[in-house]
């Protein structure tokens, strides 16, 4: 069964994270110029950053409804552990190498240097720890790979309960959840995870537990409504965007939890179960975005500080090159008065941010995806699930 309007929230969660840092960006190019406009991106963007919420939700669904039907053994939790190893280091290691290239040509070493001091940590524990994606004072290189260092610890987790028979999946992870609970009101948790301890009891981990709940009901053939979950829930989430508190550290780790984890959890559970009715053109866009999510994710940082950098850049040619007085192109250079540079630079970031995660996915994910599947992994006998395995990443 194909899962389209999985991928079509995958889509809705990382273009709130890319509005998340557009409006960012556009407010502190505006901020350097001088210039006290408010940033074009406003409203509830400002609270993009649950799309990462939502991630986790439909990275714990995907995990149980992929692999639910495999036989309780070691192969299985060998193929799984490839599965999400090909899926997901290769590509970051792809941008992170871009980001660390671009932090040694600008200031001489590949990472921030003044930040990593100030954490007390040291640039080569800093970039061991952010390659291979674990616990450490800073974020990593690449900033958006925290999320990833999440994700690398449920894996590893859930690898253990593949090994559970089925009908003893739910009580594990109940029993993960009362883990976690317990050992974050034991203090033990942050918001910022350094250490795996941190990590451990994070409540971050219940979002992926409730995903995966969520999947159990569906595989087991439970359709209750559907349809109202999907839009009360999606209502509610959109609700909890525009009104949610500016982060804190309560509202980045507990806060977060408590007011997205269930309508994160009753959307995915409705939209899977409404994919097999939904068609259409409109279907087959936001599924593709879907598809280029994870490229999306880690590229669009980079790619629209790229574009804030490059359009006075063109503004500055332009002007020499047409003979236009000083000035004439100003609606390149974000930050001066008026609306239409903010315009322009909101809509090259998002297009570029698009089209470059299109082409990494469609010229490096995938071909090196299908390349180490089919060299070192035994074949799937549900394609279509294995093809939703492989987008699961934030």
């Amino acid at each position: 069964m194909r899962l389209d309007l999985i991928q079509v929230l995958r889509a809705l969660a990382a273009y709130l994270v890319v509005f998340f840092h557009l409006r960012e960006l556009e407010r502190s190019g505006v901020e350097a110029m001088g210039n006290q406009e408010a940033p074009l991106i406003g409203g509830g963007f400002h609270n993009g950053w649950l799309g990462v919420d939502l991630f986790f939700v439909i990275s714990g669904f995907i995990m149980v409804y992929v692999t639910y039907s495999r036989p309780r053994q070691l192969n299985t939790v060998k193929d799984f552990l490839l599965a999400r190893f090909f899926r997901i280091y290769p590509v970051w290691w792809l941008f992170m190498g871009l980001m660390a290239a671009y932090l040694y040509f600008a200031h001489g070493v590949p990472y921030d240097a003044e930040i990593v001091e100030r954490m007390g940590n040291d640039g080569i524990t800093h970039m061991i720890s952010s390659f291979l994606l674990i616990p450490q004072p800073n974020f990593p290189v690449l900033s958006v790979g925290w999320t990833l260092v999440h994700e690398v610890w449920f894996y590893l987790v859930f690898c253990l309960l593949l090994l559970l028979p089925r009908k003893f999946m739910a009580f594990g992870l109940l029993g993960w959840a009362a883990i976690v609970v317990l050992g974050s009101l034991a203090g033990f948790s942050s918001h910022q995870t350094s250490t795996y301890l941190q990590l451990a009891t994070s409540p971050l981990t219940l979002e992926f537990i409730a995903g995966a709940a969520m999947a159990l009901v569906f595989v087991n053939g439970v359709r209750l409504m559907p349809a109202v979950a999907l839009g009360f829930s999606a209502v509610v989430f959109l609700a909890i965007i525009f009104t949610h508190p500016i982060p804190n550290a309560f509202t980045l780790e507990w806060g977060r939890v408590l007011v997205a984890t269930l309508p994160c959890a009753f959307m995915v559970y409705g939209a899977a179960c409404l994919s097999d009715k939904v068609k259409g053109p409109l279907n087959t866009v936001l599924r593709t975005l879907g598809d280029w999510s994870f490229s999306l994710y880690l590229c669009h940082i980079m790619v629209m500080a790229a574009v804030r950098t490059i359009l006075p850049v063109l503004a500055n040619k332009g002007e020499d090159l047409l003979g236009l007085r000083s000035g004439s192109l100003d609606f390149f250079r974000l930050g001066t008065p008026g609306i239409a540079d903010n315009i322009i630079y909101v809509i090259a970031s998002v297009v570029g941010a698009t089209v470059f995660a299109g082409l990494i996915y469609h010229l490096f994910e995938q071909p090196l995806l299908k390349f180490l599947n089919s060299r070192f992994r035994a074949r799937q006998p549900d394609a279509e699930k294995a093809r939703l395995s492989e987008n699961v990443a934030p």
